[in-house]
């Protein structure tokens, strides 16, 4: 295994806490730096306001005022950053562990007075799945989502807001958080077109010439196509769709149970690709048995065509007494050496006939 398939297996297993740490203890994500940007972003149906800050100081003033507030962070090294918000927001220490701890599995918690859920962003590049943790508290009034550091993967719906597209302005926080998970689980579909067409790129070069670095390519996207497995956030939807909650009315629920759906036929679409991949490799090894046939196959009769040629050349190859009476006459006729070839060809000739007439060849 290269020092590539060590690094990504290592990304399939969960970060954990050192042994003995106290439940609820934040530090900084693994692999991350600098400080947290927030992105408040405060709206009605009738009024939106966007800024920026580095910490959540005066956040907790927030509520009460008729409006949605949606804080975004992007950057999970500042762990002061969490702290605050979690204070502000009430949020409990467990999950703010998790939102802290990258590597999660999808899942949703009710917190009684708020609802927590982790979800993976997905794309596919350079022949390898990237997963990205999105972490999503709602509350009654806001909503709060953690990314780590890079490009900020809701600006989408933040232009949403601020162009008062589509029912936003008008609904509450609920389908605001809706509208992040129906792009978390939209994200996966570009990556499933991306693993579709690198798994047909990989059944052609198998059909017409399979080689070694095809079954390289084709364990490649299995191993992906495992992680997808792995990060399946079909129950999470469900979760939300089914459940019972204060803060999911039932004009938003139905939203969710779209959502689910969508997560439902992502699943099916990614276990189609893995009974694919499972059906090419078997194709695979079909060819290289096929192959390994036909060389036998020609080597057999070349070896049944010698045969009897080799027998005739070995007993006239014998040194006898041209003399002896019990001599085999040929050897003193003088046309002994073309009759020897002219023996020998035609009973070749009629034994690659034979072949043919049953199909050997």
């Amino acid at each position: 295994m290269s020092d590539e398939d060590w690094v990504q297996s290592a990304d399939m297993l969960r970060d954990y806490q050192d042994p003995g740490t106290p439940p609820g203890t934040l530090r900084p994500a693994d692999g991350e730096s600098g400080p947290s940007r927030l992105i408040l972003t405060s709206y009605n149906a009738d009024d939106v306001s966007v800024r920026e800050a580095t910490d959540a100081l005066g956040l907790d003033q927030l509520g009460g005022d008729g409006r949605v507030h949606w804080i975004h962070v992007i950057g999970l090294a500042d762990v002061k950053v969490v702290e605050q918000l979690g204070s502000a927001f009430l949020l409990h220490p467990l999950a703010l562990e998790d939102v802290m701890t990258l590597g999660q599995r999808p899942k949703v918690e009710d917190y009684q007075d708020a609802l927590f859920a982790i979800f993976q962003c997905l794309a596919f590049s350079g022949s390898r799945l990237r997963k990205t943790q999105l972490s999503l508290f709602l509350g009654k009034d806001f909503v709060i989502t953690f990314q780590p550091g890079g490009e900020d993967l809701l600006a989408p719906i933040r232009e949403r807001v601020t162009k008062a597209r589509g029912r936003l302005r008008q609904k509450g926080a609920c389908y605001l958080a809706y509208a992040v998970v129906d792009l978390v689980i939209d994200s996966t579909f570009p990556a499933l077109e991306e693993i579709g067409e690198e798994l047909d790129d990989v059944e052609e070069a198998i059909l017409e010439d399979p080689d070694k670095k095809d079954v390289e390519r084709l364990q490649a996207v299995r191993r992906e196509l495992l992680l997808l497995r792995q990060v399946a956030q079909r129950e999470v939807v469900g979760r939300l769709a089914r459940e019972d909650h204060e803060l999911m009315p039932d004009d938003v629920r139905i939203y969710y149970r779209d959502c689910y759906d969508h997560a439902v036929q992502a699943m099916e679409v990614a276990e189609n690709f893995r009974e694919m991949a499972s059906g090419l490799l078997d194709i695979y090894l079909s060819s290289l048995s096929h192959r390994l046939n036909d060389v036998m196959r020609v080597l057999t009769i070349i070896s049944t065509v010698f045969m009897p040629l080799s027998f005739l050349a070995g007993v006239y190859g014998m040194n006898f007494d041209t003399g002896h009476p019990l001599n085999m006459p040929e050897l003193s006729s003088p046309y002994g050496y073309v009759g020897f070839w002219a023996v020998a060809l035609g009973l070749v000739s009629v034994m690659l006939w034979q072949f043919r007439r049953r199909g050997w060849l």
